[in-house]
């Protein structure tokens, strides 16, 4: 056997759940998916490389006051995005997330669309579930973790 670089999946990966995912995707209509997800960024997030003339320095800005970090959640079709997207200070908490999808994602929902989410615990409460039941949508939760990069 020779050396070679390594690629990272996720510890908790589970291909048996992964296949059974893959699976429950399956019987369902891609037209009627919605996946809602949060990504958390930095106004002080930056490049670590830039290009310079060779021998000078690469110089790159970013605001001295760091702040905290800002949260954008929102949902996505085949067809593009769903509804607004919201940004919160800080991390996801559950009261954020069911502010998202009663205030944004609901109204959007149509009846038979089924609204896909990771297995964040916010994503998991009743009061999610009611609201996206509501509107005659289905939830489908934990889907489950892919490769690391």
């Amino acid at each position: 056997m020779a050396t070679q670089k390594k690629s990272l999946i996720a510890k908790e990966r589970d291909e048996d759940a992964r296949g059974l995912w893959r699976w429950l995707a399956s019987r369902f209509d891609a037209r009627r998916l919605v996946f809602v997800d949060e990504s958390g960024f930095h106004t002080s997030m930056t490049r670590l490389r830039a290009r310079a003339p060779r021998g000078k320095r690469a110089y790159g800005k970013v605001p001295r006051n760091r702040g905290k970090n800002t949260t954008l959640i929102a949902s996505i079709t085949l067809e593009g995005a769903m509804s607004q997207s919201m940004t919160i200070e800080g991390a996801t908490d559950a009261e954020a997330f069911e502010a998202y999808v009663e205030h944004f994602l609901a109204p959007s929902l149509s009846e038979g669309q089924v609204v896909v989410l990771d297995g964040l615990g916010a994503h998991r409460t009743q009061k999610v579930r009611e609201l996206i039941s509501r509107e005659g949508a289905q939830m489908l939760c934990c889907c489950p973790p892919t490769r690391l990069t």
